[in-house]
């Protein structure tokens, strides 16, 4: 049973450690040269475990990759350079309205960019990123908010990681849009510069990418995958929750996440791989 498994924001040590030494009880734990050798060479993988971790906040310098390093598992972190640069913008989005008040939101974007009604609570999910961020902007003005302090990995901090060798280092768009809701020339640009521009930072290649959400034929489509073809990039990775096979589209690849959670239930959502989310949705009716 191959599996990737995907990280996020991790605060707690301790969690996340004991996942590490269960995973590589559990699995042969695999670097992303074996991932590579796996889809374009034949290698084959057996009950093998590939970590990511996406969006490059601070604790993939300070707590994950330290315990990574502590047992000598490698990784792959999806970064995005505009944000490490702190080229106009320190935070994703997501992160910059973490603790507004949604429904003052969601009044400022009705107003100002003539939103129509919410059919769900992701709501914002379905918006551009360029009227994100005009709305971010109105409510700081209107409610006194003062932007958040940066919560990502600098440029030193990413390339020192790239230099030892243990974590590879992929991208991650420039400002995480979800790339289905922008236009042909927005995408082509939030995938495109944010792998030169990692490129030019780390001095080599790079291979990987990861889409924003990463919901196949949701978040990302043909259109996305054709531009990634166009680039150095040679293995893509999605958030469809089932296990990795020789026979997957090399720009959609799957992935398991894990956030938080005892370690029962770590276990049991590793067990039940891609029937976790159908039998959560049913238990919850």
């Amino acid at each position: 049973m191959n599996k990737i498994i995907n990280f996020h924001a991790v605060n707690n040590s301790e969690w996340f450690e004991n996942v590490i030494v269960y995973l590589k009880q559990k699995y042969d734990v695999v670097g992303i040269k074996q991932l590579y050798d796996h889809y374009y060479n034949g290698k084959t993988l057996r009950n093998a475990c590939l970590i990511t971790v996406d969006d490059g906040h601070l604790s993939s310098a300070e707590v994950i990759y330290p315990i990574l390093k502590k047992h000598n598992v490698p990784a792959v972190f999806f970064v995005s350079p505009k944000i490490a640069c702190r080229d106009g913008i320190t935070n994703f989005w997501f992160q910059e309205i973490s603790g507004y008040d949604m429904d003052r939101l969601w009044q400022i974007g009705r107003e100002f960019l003539n939103l129509k009604t919410p059919v769900h609570t992701e709501w914002i999910k379905e918006m551009n990123i360029d009227d994100i961020w005009k709305m971010i902007a109105y409510y700081q003005k209107f409610y006194h908010v003062s932007p958040k302090a940066p919560q990502n990995m600098t440029t030193e901090q990413i390339r020192q990681i790239d230099r030892e060798g243990l974590v590879a280092i992929g991208a991650h768009t420039l400002t995480h849009p979800i790339l289905a809701n922008e236009t042909g020339l927005r995408a082509e640009e939030e995938i495109c510069s944010s792998i030169t521009r990692l490129e030019a930072m780390l001095g080599h290649p790079v291979l990987t990418f990861a889409y924003p959400n990463g919901i196949p034929d949701v978040n990302f489509g043909v259109r996305e995958k054709c531009i990634l073809k166009g680039t150095s990039v040679k293995l893509a990775f999605s958030t469809q929750p089932r296990n990795f096979r020789t026979s997957d589209d090399v720009f959609a690849i799957p992935r398991y996440g894990l956030s938080t959670g005892s370690m029962n239930f770590v276990r049991l959502k590793l067990f039940l791989g891609k029937y976790y989310s159908p039998l959560r949705k049913l238990i919850r009716g």
